[in-house]
């Protein structure tokens, strides 16, 4: 009679557990990073898009009045209307450039991606404690979802 030297299924258990539990982890990192730079971006192009608009606005509506005002009470040594349009254009292209990081990173989808990972290892997770499955097939589970996470990066 011989002996294998392999685990069986349920020595194997407590590895994976702990392997899907990690990785969940490691998706809740990334979701939260990720998360946190959506929003920024979000904020700063609404900020700085509003900024922009305003900063047109004072010289357009209140026409030379306003910037004579400006240009007296604030003592300029240029025309205020000058000073706001600079600011204006700076306040644009940090509107742009945030739009523009937004898009070109994915946020919104990758957000997506990830809560459809993390709720795959969730169900993967639960499958096996409660018996549902094999260890052998959550292993299969796992490796799958785990091929569907190979875009999150928390590094």
């Amino acid at each position: 009679m011989t002996t294998s030297s392999e685990p069986t299924d349920d020595a194997r258990l407590p590895a994976l557990l702990e392997r899907i539990r990690a990785k969940s982890a490691e998706v809740d990192l990334y979701l939260g990073a990720t998360g946190r730079r959506r929003r920024l971006l979000a904020n700063l192009t609404i900020v700085a898009g509003t900024a922009a608009a305003a900063l047109t606005a004072a010289p357009a509506l209140g026409g030379e009045s306003v910037t004579d005002w400006l240009t007296t009470t604030f003592s300029m040594s240029v025309e205020s209307w000058r000073v706001l349009c600079a600011l204006a254009s700076v306040c644009s292209v940090a509107a742009t450039l945030a739009t523009q990081l937004h898009k070109s990173h994915a946020y919104d989808e990758n957000i997506l991606r990830a809560q459809g990972v993390r709720a795959n290892l969730e169900i993967i997770d639960v499958s096996l404690t409660s018996g549902l499955v094999s260890p052998k097939e959550a292993t299969t589970q796992f490796l799958q979802t785990i091929e569907k996470a190979s875009f999150i990066d928390v590094r």
